[in-house]
Parts: C-alpha cells; sequence; structure tokens
C-alpha cells in the first residue's frame, strides 16, 4: 500500500507500511508546526467530559472530545451540535485538504491524556458520507499503537501513530474493518488526535 495514490495526485506517499490493508495510507511527519499545534489545541479546545452506558453501566468517557464543523452529530447518546472550525483547525484542515485531495466540513477532536486513556473498537460507520466517505486521522503529541481488525477472518494490523502525521482511511475501510487505540502502560504524555470527515446533513440522533 505504499505506493498508493490519493484522486489527483501523480506521486506515490512514502512511509506507509507494507502491512497496512488496501484503502490505508499513512503520511508520517505531514503537518508542519506540529509542536504549535499541540500545544495551541490542549490550551484552546473547550474539551467536554462525557459518560456513556455500556452493559448497562454508565462509565466515564477515557478521553475528553470536542466536535467541530457545519452539521449536528450524535454518537453513543452524546449530541454535538455544529460549531465553526476554528482559526487553528482550519488551517490544519486546509493542510489535510491539501496533502488529500478530499474535502472535509467535520471533525472531532480527541484528547488522550496519557496511557490510560484510549478508544475502543469500533468503526466509524454510522453516518451518511457527503462528499467523500474517506476519513483522515491527524495526531499531535504522543506516539500511540493504532490497531486494526478485519470484520470478516482474522486478519490484523498495527502501526504507530506519531507527532505529526495523517492516517487517511479510504472509501470502503469502514464497513471492512474495526479499529482501536488501546491503553498503554508506558509513560506516555498527551495527544490530540483530530478526525476529518465528510458528513451529510441530517437529524442528530
Amino acid at each position: 500500500m505504499g505506493g498508493a495514490l490519493f484522486p489527483g495526485a501523480t506521486t506515490p506517499f512514502p512511509g506507509t507500511p507494507a502491512a497496512l490493508p488496501e484503502g490505508f495510507v499513512y503520511l508520517p511527519d505531514a503537518i508542519p508546526d506540529a509542536d504549535a499545534h499541540l500545544a495551541g489545541l490542549v490550551d484552546e479546545v473547550p474539551w467536554e467530559d462525557h459518560v456513556f452506558r455500556i452493559f448497562g453501566r454508565t462509565m466515564p468517557m477515557p478521553r475528553r472530545i470536542a466536535w467541530y464543523g457545519e452539521v449536528d452529530y450524535g454518537y453513543s447518546g452524546v449530541i454535538h451540535p455544529a460549531r465553526p472550525f476554528s482559526p487553528r483547525i482550519a488551517t490544519i484542515a486546509a493542510e489535510v485538504e491539501r496533502l488529500t485531495t478530499f474535502r472535509f466540513n467535520t471533525v472531532l477532536v480527541n484528547l488522550y491524556r496519557g496511557g490510560a486513556d484510549s478508544m475502543g473498537w469500533h468503526a466509524d460507520d454510522d453516518y451518511p458520507p457527503a462528499e467523500t466517505a474517506a476519513i483522515a486521522s491527524v495526531s499531535f503529541g504522543a506516539a500511540r499503537r493504532f490497531d486494526l481488525r478485519a470484520r470478516e477472518g482474522d486478519r490484523r494490523a498495527s502501526l504507530v501513530l506519531g507527532h505529526g502525521s495523517v492516517l487517511v482511511m479510504g472509501e470502503g475501510t469502514q464497513p471492512a474493518w474495526r479499529h482501536q487505540l488501546p491503553k498503554t502502560r508506558a509513560d506516555v504524555g498527551a495527544r490530540v488526535n483530530l478526525t476529518f470527515r465528510s458528513i451529510a446533513a441530517r437529524n442528530v440522533r
């Protein structure tokens, strides 16, 4: 997959691990000014703490989140109203769109405060896509392992998402794969992740 191209691109993107499945492209050190963006996002984003229910129990969400974009979004019983991109997020979005040639109209921003914060197995397939079904996941801060698991069969893959990197999950990846960011006992610092999507307008759930 290291030679994969985005629509309109004329040269391969280097750096994608060969073990990644078809449809996934990893761009290391892709976003300029990564240190400044990490510090700015931690300070500027109006972080929210939420709870969710699983197996009848109410649990604190193991990360802090914020939602920006042109449309409302709801998941895990949490409703996120539309909120315009901040200047910093708009700058990051412009760079991601330049790299990928895709346009994104929303972003879920996650703050992982340390190794105990995580995201369990899931797929980002609970909304109708607008212009593109691709997702671009931008990472700043501590490097963390990212796991993939096929919905059918036993194929798995993992990679480490580094500071300033972009992982593009192309059209067709969400119906075929689940992903997670597991906990780690390693002494890691904060990580901010921005998951850019293109979502069609609809009523939130």
